[in-house]
Formats: structure tokens, sequence, C-alpha cells
């Protein structure tokens, strides 16, 4: 039997078939990264992925997405153009009790003035969380920051609402991850491209 023949016979399914698990750029903990993400016309990229952790236990796999990559927390927050966070939840955990410490988080990362002008976002956004009782390990929550739009919320892909208009919302929340007093800072080396803190 030739055997270029036969490396060619299973070239094309091998071939056929790399595009599929290509499109992921990582796992963490079972969860599937993609490498791009489309918001509205535009791709983009993946600027680095992470784990939530509180005490031993995990939390969520964070994912940012930026029209370009950047390994500067400053660079990533002034970046004009479309941005995306995705969070994709490891354990049960109350909607409630994640809003709120997300409100702690942005507080501890933003002037006074600038958390004064988000009042009324996060009002509503803890509205949102207290609604959804319970986030269930798998449940997936995007934050799409459209200039010109503001920030959309949805859940496992459906949306919850208008938009968040209030100037700067989106980046001062993704301070939570990225500002100088970060929910964790590993997670903010491994949103900022660190693959050896990803997991």
């Amino acid at each position: 039997m030739n055997p270029l023949r036969h490396v060619r016979r299973f070239a094309l399914p091998l071939a056929l078939a790399l595009p599929a698990t290509a499109a992921h750029a990582l796992q963490i903990h079972g969860v599937a990264v993609p490498e791009t993400m489309p918001l509205g016309t535009h791709q983009l990229v993946l600027n680095g992925a992470g784990t939530r952790y509180f005490l031993v236990f995990k939390v969520y796999v964070a994912e940012l997405y930026l029209p370009q990559r950047t390994d500067s927390a400053s660079a990533a927050l002034s970046m004009p153009g479309p941005k995306m966070l995705r969070l994709v939840m490891l354990r049960d955990v109350s909607g409630q009790e994640l809003g709120t410490k997300l409100t702690h988080d942005i507080q501890a990362n933003v002037s006074d003035r600038e958390f004064a002008g988000m009042i009324g976002g996060l009002a509503r956004m803890g509205q949102l969380f207290a609604a959804n009782k319970e986030l269930h390990s798998g449940d997936t929550i995007e934050l799409d920051d459209t200039p010109g739009t503001g920030m959309t919320v949805s859940i496992d892909g459906k949306g919850t609402g208008a938009p968040y208009t209030e100037p700067g919302f989106f980046d001062n929340m993704l301070r939570v991850w990225l500002g100088d007093h970060p929910a964790a800072q590993r997670l903010k080396q491994a949103l900022l491209g660190d693959a050896k803190a990803s997991d």
C-alpha cells in the first residue's frame, strides 16, 4: 500500500475537523473560551480570561473581549470602541449577593463623584440581580458596551432591559476587575493576558 496515499486518506477528515476545535482559545474548568466574540458589526478579540475565587471556591470564569489586545489595565479602560465582559458561573450564587458584591467592588475602585453618577444604573442593576434570585452553575452574564448606545446586560443570551447610558458606566464597572483595588489580583493579571494566572 502506498504510504503517502494512506496519509492523504486521513489528512482531509482531520483538516475538516480542526476548525470546530480551533474556535476556542482555551478551556478553563470546563468552560470553553472563544478566541473572538461578535458585538454588533464588530468582532472583538479575547484579551484574557481567568477564574474568580471566593476563599477556595470557584465562583465564575471571567472573559474580557476588546477591539485589540493589551496588557495594560489603563489602556483597556480607556480604549475606544465596543467591549465585552462575560461571566460564566461555576457554582450557584444568590443574584442579590452577586449584585451587592459588584456594587461594593465598584465603590472601592471609583471616585465619589463617579460613583454618584452611577447610582441610578446601579439601582437598576440591583433590582435585576434581586429578580434573578439564584444564578446557577453554567449561567452566563454578558456585559456589552457599544459607543453611542451604552452598556447592555444579558443573562443566558436574553436581554434584561434598556441600556445603561450613564457616562463611563461600563468602564467604571470594569474597574471591579481591572482597577487599583480589583476583586482578585490574579484574575486581573489573567484578564490582561497572563495565561499562567487563568485558572
